[in-house]
């Protein structure tokens, strides 16, 4: 088993990885390092079969800090640990374990493997000396994590279709079982995201974002409860009257400041950004490719007459504001 000065130096420096924040299945959040985020949805995909809940106030992952009773910084200054309910789970210096984590549920953790087979996980409650339940480390190298996770290894949640709460939070970047069904059934409903394998990348996004406008859903691109029950319950598309989520219950739309005015021949991000919009909204204008042609010249058209705009073909303010905010 690796030590903490050797998981320091395959991680190293500390405080300065490129990190994730994850949105578990009760709605806490984590900050990790990027390259160590599946693993952490395999443990929250664990901790849902479980039915254990992992809470808001007192969960946390990334702390720029030194080890409790020592001098070298924290694993989770590195991004590579997790602290799950700690009020009650707490660390004891005394050496008792208290915890409310079942059993079971802490062995099928430590059971999660990479593709290649490495160890992934220690936990705190299974120290020597002082004892840290509420504690999940990454004990696999940057490069071992590398390989993906064995997602058939492990007590993963095993979802029911007519129970959209029991399907897990999923967003850009998640991978797995799960994602592979979420883009079946996205194709299925008229939402094609490419290669169905089971990773949570940008084609997948923009179809999530299609189906949630065609449902009037908040266009957020992840994928929770309202975007599942649509899925899984066969919602047809729907006007905002009709919407699943009642209008009084929406998020105000929030565009900040709009992108710069894009019209034929135009090139760059925006115009990529454009095309992307115009594609999660149902208005095919073909590649997302950052050029501003005859065909994103008609889609923009098509969109403005949908929306009744002034319809000339230039992305301005009002259409910015419009694709943004549908």
């Amino acid at each position: 088993m690796r030590t903490t000065s050797e998981l320091r130096r395959m991680w190293e420096p500390p405080c300065t990885r490129d990190m994730t924040t994850l949105l578990l299945h009760s709605g806490a959040k984590a900050t990790v390092a990027t390259a160590a985020s599946e693993a952490f949805r395999a443990i929250d995909a664990v901790m849902q079969a479980a039915g254990y809940t992992p809470r808001t106030k007192d969960t946390g992952g990334f702390n720029c800090r030194k080890i409790t009773g020592g001098s070298g910084y924290s694993l989770h200054a590195y991004g590579i640990a997790v602290d799950y309910n700690w009020n009650s789970n707490p660390y004891r210096a005394d050496g008792k374990l208290i915890t409310d984590m079942p059993r079971t549920m802490v062995d099928a953790i430590k059971a999660i493997r990479t593709a290649g087979g490495a160890a992934v996980f220690r936990w705190g409650g299974d120290y020597k000396n002082a004892k840290d339940a509420m504690h999940f480390e990454i004990i696999a190298s940057p490069r071992e994590l590398s390989a993906g996770i064995d997602w058939s290894n492990g007590d993963m949640p095993d979802p029911d279709p007519k129970k959209p709460s029991t399907w897990p939070v999923l967003e850009p970047g998640a991978r797995g079982p799960t994602v592979r069904e979420l883009q079946k059934r996205l194709t299925e409903a008229g939402h094609p995201c490419g290669k169905i394998d089971g990773a949570y990348g940008n084609a997948t996004k923009q179809a999530v974002r299609g189906f949630q406008r065609s449902r009037s859903l908040d266009m957020d691109g992840v994928v929770g409860l309202q975007t599942w029950t649509a899925l899984l319950t066969g919602q047809p598309v729907t006007d905002a009257k009709h919407s699943p989520v009642k209008i009084e219950q929406r998020k105000p739309a929030t565009t900040g400041k709009l992108p710069s005015t894009c019209k034929r021949g135009s090139k760059g991000k925006a115009v990529t950004q454009l095309q992307e919009l115009l594609q999660a909204s149902g208005f095919d204008c073909g590649k997302a490719d950052g050029a501003f042609g005859e065909r994103t010249e008609q889609t923009v058209k098509d969109f403005q007459t949908k929306h009744r705009l002034k319809v000339d073909g230039i992305a301005g303010a009002e259409t910015w504001r419009a694709l943004l905010e549908t």
